[in-house]
């Protein structure tokens, strides 16, 4: 345990033993004072030790502000009570959609431990009656919609959901800011989700489940100017969810902070991860190590070597449980170690 002085925010000297194994960046950011403290002393402590942990060496890197800033909005919450329920399907915490964009007409695979998802692009069909691939969801707009959806029909017991009139509301609403080629980046990634079909399968070749079925049945849409393309955004004001995910939700839901969600937004990685956690974490009943393989095949399968992917995988997991103040997890040599927590809405 390294045992380092450092000044608060306020400037006050103090000791505190800030990198033991245990420690988290909540910790960290409440013994040293602040998130900016906190950043400095992981500078010190990486500098002092020949070989520093996973969380001094990120928080001391270019992440490390974001993170620690995101623990202590975190801790704020759950202080003050103004965390956000919300839910999303346990099968999207096991297999994820692409971190970015995909090629528009090619179907997006992922193959896990757990599940297997196969994503297959929606179509558009044009005043003309061409028809237009517009590609399979991706990044952290399409994953903060998801959430949205799903915690809407959940919350008010309909497949039925009211979106927003216009592409700026819209945005407006999922908190994740507003204008420029945002307005039309979450238009197009809505559009995504409400055509595209989704395949999850659990299990193997001689015994499984398999859900097959488009997210959305039906959807009402008004054309809006996209300026960054010379031409229209569809803004989907209406939808209905198919039964079969609606139905699958219900069954299987896994409680999130909306909140948490939108302070990751920047990774959709760290989205992937929290949600992860999310629903691994309250599963298990004793410390349970995940392997790097694990991980590289859920979290990393388009990053070639493993090797590359461990020090890929390291701030977005961190920046992942900074948003979660509850989470009973770290890095290992060997992988991820697991313990059982508390959901990460509790009231």
């Amino acid at each position: 345990m390294l045992k380092l002085k450092v000044l608060n925010e306020e400037g006050i000297e103090g000791q505190a033993d800030l990198f033991g194994a245990a420690a988290t960046v909540h910790d960290v950011v409440t013994a040293a004072g602040g998130p900016r403290s906190a950043v400095a002393a992981a500078q010190v402590a990486t500098t002092a030790s020949s070989k520093p942990g996973s969380l001094p060496r990120v928080l001391a890197g270019r992440s490390g502000r974001l993170i620690a800033d995101t623990a202590a909005a975190a801790m704020s919450r759950d202080v003050d009570g103004s965390m956000e329920r919300g839910y999303t399907y346990s099968a999207w915490c096991l297999a994820g959609l692409p971190h970015r964009e995909h090629p528009i007409d090619q179907n997006w695979l992922i193959d896990t431990d757990f599940a297997r998802l196969l994503v297959r692009p929606g179509v558009r069909l044009c005043d003309d009656n061409s028809q237009e691939p517009i590609g399979v969801p991706y990044g952290s707009f399409a994953r903060l919609l998801l959430v949205d959806l799903q915690s809407e029909a959940l919350e008010h017991g309909s497949r039925e959901i009211a979106m927003e009139r216009s592409a700026s509301a819209l945005v407006a609403r999922l908190g994740v800011g507003r204008g420029g080629p945002t307005n039309g980046k979450v238009a197009n990634q809505l559009e995504r989700l409400a055509t595209c079909s989704v395949d999850f399968a659990f299990g193997t070749d001689k015994r499984g489940v398999v859900f097959n079925q488009r997210l959305v049945d039906a959807f009402e849409y008004v054309a809006e100017p996209d300026y960054r393309t010379r031409g229209d955004m569809r803004v989907i004001e209406r939808l209905q969810l198919s039964q079969a995910f609606y139905d699958e939700v219900q069954r299987h839901p896994v409680l999130v902070d909306r909140a948490a969600i939108r302070s990751i937004a920047t990774s959709p990685l760290a989205i992937d991860i929290y949600l992860w956690l999310a629903y691994r974490l309250c599963a298990i009943d004793k410390e349970t190590p995940v392997g790097w393989e694990r991980l590289w095949h859920q979290f990393g399968s388009r990053v070639r070597l493993m090797k590359n992917f461990r020090s890929q995988f390291s701030p977005p997991f961190h920046l992942a449980l900074s948003a979660y103040p509850g989470a009973n997890a770290r890095v290992t040599d060997r992988g991820v170690l697991l313990a059982p927590s508390k959901p990460p809405v509790t009231h």
